[in-house]
């Protein structure tokens, strides 16, 4: 249930896993509900699970120069939460990661993770796959910012959140954007 949500968000071929591995691999984890507004990880601190988002939406945000929060990115459904870098690599988080809606997580420890692997050893080289997949989606955002301008990029989002886009708060998409609230909402106007 969890790795083929995984793979099927990455369009990865869920076949590599035999049936018993993908049932394998749920029950390593710990199911965690997460009310809206939860608190995944806080800057500052080092995370101790690592996070798979089953059902919800996640933001990730920092506060910029001026004391503001800037929305840098969204975990959604059928990935791990960015809080995974702080959990990998046991340091102290840049950045929060708070949920937008009430979600549904499954977590796990780093105990369970090392028998998960062992248990599926192909899983790591997937999930490194995958992690390259996630780095170049973080490349292609910073240069779309560059490239597109507001509403060119809203319309990018559009298409790729789909009907999540109407559950994320439109000041975390105006922050996402680089813009006003006010700005989105002309862009808004304009479109629809």
């Amino acid at each position: 249930m969890l790795l083929e949500k995984l793979l099927k968000e990455f369009n990865v071929d869920e076949s590599i896993f035999s049936s018993e591995e993908l049932a394998l691999f749920d029950q390593y984890f710990e199911h965690f509900p997460a009310p809206k507004n939860t608190f995944i990880i806080k800057e500052g601190k080092t995370e101790s699970y690592s996070y798979f988002i089953f059902e919800g939406l996640a933001r990730c945000w920092t506060l910029d120069h001026k004391g503001e929060e800037q929305v840098f990115w969204f975990c959604k459904e059928g990935t791990f939460s960015m809080s995974n870098i702080s959990f990998t690599l046991q340091q102290k988080s840049a950045f929060n990661v708070q949920t937008t809606v009430d979600s549904i997580l499954y977590r796990i420890n780093k105990e369970k993770a090392e028998q998960l692997y062992e248990a599926i050893p192909t899983l790591k080289e997937v999930f490194g796959d995958l992690t390259a997949q996630l780095l170049n989606r973080l490349l292609q955002r910073n240069i779309d910012l560059i490239k597109y301008s507001p509403e060119q990029y809203y319309l990018q989002m559009i298409d790729e959140y789909g009907i999540t886009l109407n559950y994320i708060p439109l000041k975390d998409i105006a922050s996402y954007l680089g813009i006003t609230p006010q700005a989105l909402s002309r862009i808004r106007k304009r479109i629809f």
